[in-house]
């Protein structure tokens, strides 16, 4: 089951690539039909691209997955030098509309800001060949983010199915876990697991820098971590009775000892599943718990010491 998903993931991937190659080799003679439209197209210079986009579509059939990737940015790298015979009248148009998709897209705003600073007056510029080296550059940066967009959205998705199914997988294991005496803390720390997986989904970062989204993707064990130790301290600080918080005359306390003497189901398996994942999903539930035990923090006593008059 798991190498048929692989496999499924491998040739879904590589129909992707394949696609983005058709794509760019399709982006560039689009280009040339403008071009031809407007008079504006260098033969030969064409030809030779266009030679070079067919051996690379050509040699994407035969090679591995990773021959392919660089088969991919070979092909966008080629595709983006249309903007050397895109019509003068239209670079300025085709610039803008690129970094207004970009922003469409998601991309953090203080990129395409600077964007439009730094290329945005060149696009417009008198001077043909300035404008249109801005635009190759506007075109490289449009495929950059293009493939860390699809690259995020599938890892994004891929990440949620995951946490989902832990969430689910984990509340099933916590509720056999609490209906035999023996193993009703483990219960409550598969339950604060499934709320730090439920926490995770609930916060997911949006498109950001790569950097910041690599460092998500290493922090998202760590919050699942702490999201138990959480709800391991919080569930112990209730059943030691410290702050003696009841329903219906009957306290968390009350109902794990009920729970460790003779297991739970039902409702009263609720109550135990259901507290650790709440402070599993928050772990800032435990400030008013840690007020509770230490009480308010005091007021630093220290002194300042006095400007010296001018």
């Amino acid at each position: 089951m798991l190498a048929a998903l692989k496999r499924w993931r491998a040739e879904t991937r590589r129909e992707e690539e394949l696609s983005s190659i058709r794509g760019a080799r399709a982006t560039f003679e689009t280009m040339v039909k403008r071009a031809e439209i407007a008079g504006e197209l260098p033969d030969g210079f064409v030809s030779d691209i266009r030679t070079r986009l067919e051996t690379v579509q050509l040699r994407a059939d035969q090679v591995s997955a990773d021959e392919l990737h660089d088969l991919v940015q070979d092909a966008d790298s080629l595709a983006q030098l249309r903007a050397y015979f895109c019509p003068p009248n239209e670079i300025r148009a085709e610039g803008s509309l690129t970094i207004d998709l970009m922003e469409e897209w998601g991309v953090p705003s203080f990129v395409t800001a600077k964007l439009r600073e730094t290329l945005g007056h060149k696009l417009a510029d008198d001077n043909v060949v300035v404008a249109r080296g801005a635009l190759r550059a506007v075109l490289e940066e449009f495929d950059s983010w293009s493939e860390y967009v699809n690259d995020y959205d599938e890892t994004m998705q891929r990440t949620a199915y995951i946490l989902l199914a832990a969430v689910t997988a984990l509340c099933l294991i916590a509720m056999i876990l609490l209906h035999f005496p023996k193993t009703v803390i483990f219960g409550l720390f598969a339950a604060g697991a499934a709320g730090g997986c439920v926490s995770v989904i609930s916060k997911l970062p949006p498109l950001g820098l790569s950097g910041e989204f690599s460092a998500y993707q290493r922090r998202i064990l760590s919050r699942i971590g702490t999201g138990v130790a959480a709800s391991v301290i919080g569930s112990a600080l209730l059943g030691w009775g410290l702050i003696p918080i009841s329903i219906q005359s009957r306290t968390f306390a009350d109902v794990l000892r009920e729970c460790s003497a003779s297991g739970c189901t039902g409702a009263t398996a609720l109550i135990l599943i259901g507290i650790p994942m709440l402070f599993g999903f928050s772990e800032r539930a435990l400030a008013s718990f840690e007020k509770g035990v230490f009480g308010e923090p005091r007021a630093a006593t220290g002194r300042r010491t006095p400007r010296n008059p001018a």
